[in-house]
């Protein structure tokens, strides 16, 4: 799927406003809850990313999370296959997108600690700004 960054910053919008736009309920609260809370199997490897319905959940620590460390739990994420990112993060009411231009990867890419970093950065701007103001 080929969408616009602006396309994506809305799709992630509406899932942190519940399903519900310019005060209309588009899709029930309840089907985004479960899309962004965590559906895998308990019985799955605990160090596995934790996944609610097309979206990377952040609930648990778990080693192989696409998540970074300093992103609050409750945030959600889904990633592209060039390194496009959506995450969401409801307790910041915050909805931040990265996007690249170019297919492919450069020699020694860490995916894991690429994406990781996106949220933690993310995360360390805010804690920033915070301070600063």
């Amino acid at each position: 799927m080929y969408v616009s960054a602006r396309e994506l910053a809305f799709w992630g919008y509406f899932h942190l406003k519940q399903g519900k736009i310019d005060g209309k309920q588009i899709v029930p609260k309840e089907i985004i809850q479960l899309a962004t809370s965590v559906q895998s199997p308990s019985e799955i490897d605990q160090d596995l990313p934790q996944n609610g319905f097309l979206w990377f959940v952040k609930d648990l620590p778990a080693t192989k999370s696409e998540i970074g460390a300093e992103v609050p739990i409750g945030s959600y994420q889904i990633l592209g296959y060039t390194g496009v990112t959506l995450l969401v993060i409801p307790q910041e009411n915050l909805v931040a997108v990265r996007m690249f231009n170019s297919f492919g990867s450069p020699e020694g890419y860490n995916y894991l600690s690429d994406v990781r970093s996106f949220g933690d950065n993310l995360m360390n701007c805010l804690q920033s700004i915070s301070i600063d103001v």
